[in-house]
């Protein structure tokens, strides 16, 4: 099983999934698809359009656990409401547990366990490949 890394900006998720390989390291998957944009977030269709995106992604990749990169609920740094719709629809994917990594832990992780990122990350995917690495290893 993999683990996909989750983070959460503004309408959309962006995916990473993370397995370990045969020397017990941490590898990314290359995928075609590493975000999934909620158009609508007070449109019911676009609601189970975006649920039936995530599980169709999760079957396809055979994903156990979607980690996702916590985001503060109030103050200058607070998360959007939709933010939220989206970690929820997340948390109901079927046969998928969810847990939740601090960005201050991503942050000790990246700098004392990740040696290396993988070749050609994009930037835009770096805290949801920590996330699902961070729940790999340690959680």
């Amino acid at each position: 099983m993999s683990v996909c890394g989750c983070e959460i900006s503004a309408q959309e998720v962006r995916l990473a999934v993370v397995h370990l390989n045969d020397e017990g390291n941490v590898e990314m998957l290359r995928l075609k698809t590493t975000r999934i944009e909620l158009e609508d977030d007070t449109s019911e269709p676009d609601l189970r359009s975006f649920l039936a995106a995530l599980h169709e992604f999760s079957r396809e990749n055979e994903i156990g656990t979607f980690a996702i990169k916590t985001r503060a609920k109030k103050g200058k740094m607070a998360g959007g409401a939709v933010s939220f719709k989206i970690e929820t629809l997340i948390q109901l994917v079927e046969g998928c547990d969810t847990k939740f990594v601090s960005p201050v832990a991503l942050s000790h992780f990246a700098k004392k366990d990740v040696e290396e990122y993988p070749e050609k990350l994009p930037v835009y995917l770096k805290n949801a490949f920590l996330a699902g690495a961070y729940t790999l290893t340690k959680g």
